[in-house]
C-alpha cells in the first residue's frame, strides 16, 4: 500500500493525510480510554478541540536540497550536472506524553528511512524501536540541514556508517534496539543500540546483531566530548576494491571507534538566521572489517562573517585501507548564507587529493565546485 501511495502524485500532500490521520486515530483512541468523568467533561467539546489537539500532538516538517556541481579532475573527464540532493518529508506524533512516533520518507530515493516508536518516562530513560540513524560519531546522527558541507559529511563517516560497499547502505541507518538519556542535569548522556548490521528497511542476513554505544560529557552548554564505538558482524553484499580480504556472502567481523568534539560560541536552537554562531567539530575515527583496518580524521567550522553570511571550511582525511594506502584529502572551503531559519544558499570549492594508490582506483587529483539551495520547514 505504503509504494502505491508513494507512485501517486501530489504525495506530500497524501503523506501528510496519511500520518496525521494515523495520529489523529491514535489520539482519539485514548481520549475512547479515559474515565467517565473526563468523557463527560469532553462531550461538549466540539471539532476545534479536537483540530487543536492534533495540532497540538502532530509536526509536519520538512527539507529539500538541491544544486549544481561541477567535477573538474587534472586528468580525465571533466563532468558538470545539476541534481537534486535530496528531499524529505518527516511526521512526528506525540501520542502521549510518555509515546512518541516518527517517520521520515525520502522522495528522491522512494524510500522510509525512518520509523520508529519511542517510549519517554523520563530524561534519564528512553527506548526506541525502530529505524533510525546509528549513533556512531557526532556526524552520522546529524542532519544535513545544519552540516557545514554539501557533501554533507566527512568521508569517514559516511564510509563507515554504511557507504562501503561491503554493507551497502549509504543513508547510515539500521533497524533495532535504543535505550538513551541524559544524567547529571543533561551533562552526561548516553546511548546503547542493538540493530541488525545490514542494510535500511531489510531482515538481518546473518542473524547476528551489532552493538553501538556512545557517550557524550558536555563541561558547558556550547562544548560537548563524544566517544563512540561499534562491535559486531556484518554479511557482504557486495565485493569492495577497497577491501581484498572479504568477498560477496560473506560473514565478517565489522568494529569502530571514534572520538570527538564541538564547540559553539553561543547555543544555536533553531533558527540559524538569526540565532548564529561560531563552531568547530573535529573527529577521529576508524574501523576493522574482516582483515581491512581504515582510519580517519577530519575538522569543520563555521565562521559568521557579516548578517546571514557565514564562511565555512573542512579539512577531511581519510585512508580506507591502512595497508594498501588508499588515501584521500579533501580541503574544502566556501559561503552559506542564511535567508531564513533553516533556509540557506551555499557556493564551495573542493579539492581532493589522492595517494597513487587510490588513483589506481579513483582516478587523478581534481577539483569539485558546489552550489546549493535549501529549504526547510
Amino acid at each position: 500500500v505504503l509504494k502505491q501511495l508513494f507512485a501517486l502524485p501530489n504525495i506530500s500532500y497524501l503523506m501528510k493525510k496519511l500520518f496525521t490521520t494515523i495520529a489523529a486515530l491514535l489520539i482519539a483512541s485514548i481520549g475512547v480510554a479515559e474515565t467517565t468523568e473526563t468523557q463527560n467533561v469532553n462531550d461538549g467539546k466540539d471539532l476545534n478541540y479536537w483540530a487543536k489537539e492534533l495540532a497540538s500532538r502532530v509536526k509536519v516538517r520538512g527539507y529539500a536540497q538541491a544544486g549544481y556541481t561541477a567535477t573538474l579532475p587534472e586528468e580525465g573527464e571533466k563532468k558538470n550536472t545539476f541534481d537534486m540532493k535530496r528531499v524529505v518529508l518527516m511526521v512526528g506524533a506525540e501520542i502521549t506524553p510518555e509515546f512518541y512516533a516518527f517517520f521520515m520518507h525520502e522522495f528522491k530515493l522512494k524510500d522510509m528511512q525512518e520509523y520508529y516508536l519511542e517510549y519517554r518516562p523520563s530524561k534519564a530513560f528512553n527506548l526506541r524501536f525502530g529505524q533510525s540513524k546509528i549513533e556512531y560519531t557526532m556526524e552520522n546522527p546529524m542532519s544535513p540541514c545544519v552540516l557545514e558541507s554539501i557533501g554533507p559529511m566527512a568521508q569517514g563517516v559516511f564510509w563507515l556508517c554504511g557507504y562501503d560497499p561491503l554493507i551497502g547502505n549509504p543513508a547510515g541507518r539500521d533497524m533495532g534496539l535504543m535505550v538513551y538519556g541524559d544524567l547529571f542535569n543533561n551533562k552526561l548522556g548516553y546511548v546503547l543500540e542493538v540493530v541488525n548490521g545490514g542494510q535500511t528497511n531489510a531482515s538481518d542476513r546473518d542473524n547476528r546483531k551489532n552493538v553501538i554505544g556512545k557517550l557524550e560529557f558536555k563541561p558547558m552548554p556550547n562544548l560537548r566530548l563524544s566517544v563512540s564505538g561499534q562491535i559486531g558482524y556484518g554479511t557482504a553484499v557486495a565485493d569492495s576494491k577497497y577491501n581484498l580480504t572479504v568477498r560477496e556472502g560473506e560473514i565478517y567481523r565489522q568494529n569502530r571507534y571514534a572520538a570527538g568534539a564541538e564547540w559553539k560560541s553561543k547555543a544555536t536552537g533553531n533558527d540559524f538566521h538569526k540565532n548564529r554562531c561560531a563552531m568547530v567539530r573535529t573527529e577521529v575515527l576508524g574501523g576493522k572489517d574482516g582483515g581491512c583496518k581504515s582510519f580517519g580524521a577530519y575538522v569543520s567550522s563555521s565562521i559568521p562573517l557579516y548578517k546571514g553570511l557565514d564562511l565555512v571550511w573542512m579539512a577531511d582525511y581519510m585512508n580506507y585501507n591502512t595497508d594498501m594506502g588508499l588515501k584521500k584529502t579533501n580541503l574544502m572551503a566556501g559561503l552559506q548564507y542564511w535567508i531564513f531559519k533553516k533556509c540557506r544558499l551555499q557556493a564551495q570549492y573542493t579539492y581532493s587529493a589522492r595517494s597513487t594508490a587510490m588513483k589506481a582506483l579513483e582516478g587523478a587529483n581534481q577539483s569539485i565546485i558546489q552550489t546549493q539551495i535549501q529549504v526547510a520547514f
